[in-house]
């Protein structure tokens, strides 16, 4: 076990050097290229992920600190416990989860769990329905913007927020027979007051912040370097792919551009991509997720989020006269307005289906 260990490391970290020889040779060789991936993730933080991500950053925080969690999650604490089996405090959350977009839900998580609100099991499982699309993003910049139909933008995170909370409480089914609700008593929540958590949570979410804006930059450049090199574009398939594998932005527009149906729209959303896969990852560094079961998890999202907006096409024909609006589908990053915010998100065409019992992390 220890050798087959060794060799996965040894090999990860040669495959590592070889990614990282060729990057600095391709951004030795075209340093224009490079500037300009790296001034198109500026431009996107700037103009999206910034305002639209920060105040929900700060929020959640703010939320758990000065124990508005604990204070709201009483109203709903019933159904918090008896269909998700968390804690009330877990419901706030949950919410933001929802109406936040991607890197929220997880911040939150990470926050619940440094407080002992949640254990390490009950942060891993709500990490598999508390990663959502922010309706902002799927209205105004998907629906509205890319395929000229708030109506689109409408369906997608309808379908999105039902799939998210479907998952939730049959994982928390299931979860009834395997581990106790955790159940803190007021007098054991050490809350800081409102001066001391303003600042904390301030703090927090802009550290969670340049985090996430270090990872869209980096990843923008990546890109721009490798459809340099392998001349690939927006209008070929293995364009698309690798374009919403590395940002949701870049891939959504790719989509809408060649006209796609918008299932595939939602497998990309529904999924989250590479990039906001490692933003995670970092975001709840303490909790130590099982990342191929989380990666899985969010493959069978997409797959789910895509099959139904299949369905519903198919209900409602959009497919037709979807496009009616988009003479000119090409998405400036820079006419992007504040309204269209959640959206810093990443996407990914992903054709795989894994089995439902691929969503519960062991933690190992």
């Amino acid at each position: 076990m220890k050798n087959r260990t060794l060799k996965t490391d040894r090999m990860s970290v040669f495959t590592v050097s070889i990614l990282f020889l060729l990057l600095c040779f391709g951004m030795t060789a075209e340093p224009k290229i490079a500037s300009k991936g790296t001034y198109d993730g500026l431009e996107t933080c700037i103009n999206i992920l910034v305002p639209s991500l920060f105040p929900f950053m700060f929020l959640s925080s703010f939320a758990v600190m000065y124990g508005i969690s604990q204070r709201v999650g009483r109203i709903f604490s019933k159904l918090t416990e008896s269909l998700f089996a968390l804690p009330s405090e877990a419901g706030v959350t949950i919410f933001l989860s929802l109406i936040g977009g991607f890197p929220v839900g997880a911040i939150g998580i990470n926050s619940l769990y440094k407080h002992d609100i949640i254990t390490k099991a009950q942060a891993q499982r709500m990490l598999c329905f508390c990663v959502n699309s922010g309706p902002g993003f799927l209205i105004s910049v998907v629906g509205a913007r890319l395929y000229g139909s708030v109506k689109v933008g409408v369906i997608l995170t309808a379908v999105q927020a039902a799939v998210s909370i479907l998952t939730g409480i049959i994982l928390g089914q299931i979860a009834k027979n395997k581990e106790p609700i955790v159940k803190k008593s007021s007098s054991s929540q050490k809350h800081k007051s409102f001066s001391d958590a303003f600042v904390h949570s301030c703090k927090s979410a802009c550290a969670s912040t340049a985090m996430l804006c270090s990872m869209v930059v980096l990843f923008s450049c990546f890109t721009e370097l490798a459809e340099y090199y392998f001349k690939f574009g927006n209008d070929s398939t293995i364009g698309i792919i690798i374009r919403s594998v590395c940002e949701v932005t870049d891939g959504c527009t790719a989509i809408a551009d060649n006209r796609l149906p918008i299932y595939y729209a939602a497998m990309c959303a529904g999924f989250g991509g590479l990039c906001v896969h490692f933003q995670i990852f970092s975001a709840v560094s303490d909790i130590n997720i099982n990342k191929p079961k989380f990666i899985l998890a969010r493959i069978a999202c997409g797959v789910f989020c895509a099959a139904a907006v299949f369905i519903i096409c198919r209900i409602l024909p959009l497919s037709s006269d979807v496009f009616s609006n988009t003479e000119d589908t090409s998405f400036s990053i820079s006419s992007v307005t504040y309204c269209s915010s959640a959206a810093f998100l990443v996407t990914i065409i992903a054709f795989l289906i894994c089995t439902s019992g691929l969503f519960y992390s062991s933690g190992e």
